[in-house]
């Protein structure tokens, strides 16, 4: 006997069915939206006001538009100032050369290291360890750059990082658990020492990492002002830029500097708030024009290093 298909029941529709989309998704998505223009806007509204002409600024409000034209007469009151170019020179030679001397070193010994079966190897991973959770202090390490001439010279904002610990671990994690040995064994019966295996076998395979890695030192040395406030602050022409962005936000009399040194170019006196609007883009384009050579690895290096098991 064949049933008659109408009286069959047919399977109740999902809301996703009836709809044509989940509601979740579009939640999810609105609030991942909103809460990336709240990021985003903060960024616009500096940009827009550090290109906004004088007239324009003065009447305050939100800025969502440079009316009135785009003006980069704050850009050129910055660097008319010598200082202000001369402390970029040194927040881009320090990021530079700080950056390859930190992957260099941090790499190079956790590498070592990550190699438990040579003898002492787990020794000195404990000692490395040990230093990141009690440090000499303040006043031990002013008194050992003494000795060792850093204080007051441009290598005590560079010398001192060239090894990071909190990197370190996630670069032996990484030569630990994701490369392979059959390929380090494969290199050495080539006849390849243990140098080249790590700068032609090793550090090829670990490029997504390194640029993650490398990316988070670079920042951290672009935005470091505390070596200098520490050792030295008495040389002005050693001063990064990170040190002269925060001047420029809390000294006022730095911001007078600024102002008269705008007016002595034949300028308009510039608003206080738009100058430190310039001068904030000015500290953050070179750091963003680094991200899209990196992005196609950061995404996955950035994943690198967590405990596997």
């Amino acid at each position: 006997m064949v049933k008659d298909a109408s009286n069959v029941k047919q399977p109740r529709k999902t809301m996703q069915q009836a709809v044509g989309f989940n509601f979740y998704d579009v939640f999810v998505v609105g609030f991942c939206v909103i809460f990336a223009a709240i990021c985003f806007y903060p960024m616009w509204y500096v940009l827009v006001a550090s290109v906004t002409p004088y007239e324009q600024f003065v009447k305050g409000g939100a800025l969502l538009w440079p009316n009135g034209g785009v003006d980069f007469q704050y850009y050129k009151m910055i660097f008319e100032n010598s200082s202000f170019v001369t402390s970029l020179w040194i927040s881009a030679s320090k990021t530079v050369l700080g950056t390859l001397l930190s992957v260099l070193v941090t790499s190079t010994m956790a590498y070592a290291v990550s190699k438990v079966h040579v003898p002492g190897m787990k020794l000195l991973n404990v000692l490395t360890v040990f230093t990141m959770f009690f440090a000499g202090g303040l006043i031990p390490t002013y008194l050992l750059y003494i000795d060792l001439k850093l204080i007051r010279t441009y290598w005590v904002m560079v010398l001192p990082y060239g090894l990071s610990i909190t990197y370190f671990i996630i670069m032996r994690n990484y030569f630990s658990y994701s490369v392979p040995r059959e390929l380090e064994d494969a290199a050495r019966i080539d006849g390849c020492n243990d140098v080249r295996v790590f700068f032609q076998v090793i550090l090829p395979l670990s490029k997504p990492m390194l640029a993650a890695v490398g990316l988070f030192i670079a920042v951290g040395f672009w935005n470091d002002y505390y070596s200098y406030m520490m050792y030295i602050a008495t040389k002005p022409t050693l001063q990064p830029f990170a040190w002269v962005l925060r001047r420029v936000l809390t000294d006022s009399a730095m911001m007078s500097q600024m102002r008269t040194g705008a007016v002595d170019i034949g300028a308009q006196l510039p608003p206080p708030m738009a100058l430190r609007m310039a001068t904030i883009i000015c500290a953050m384009v070179p750091i963003m024009c680094v991200y899209p050579f990196l992005q196609k690895h950061f995404a996955k290096g950035v994943l690198i290093g967590a405990v596997k098991e």
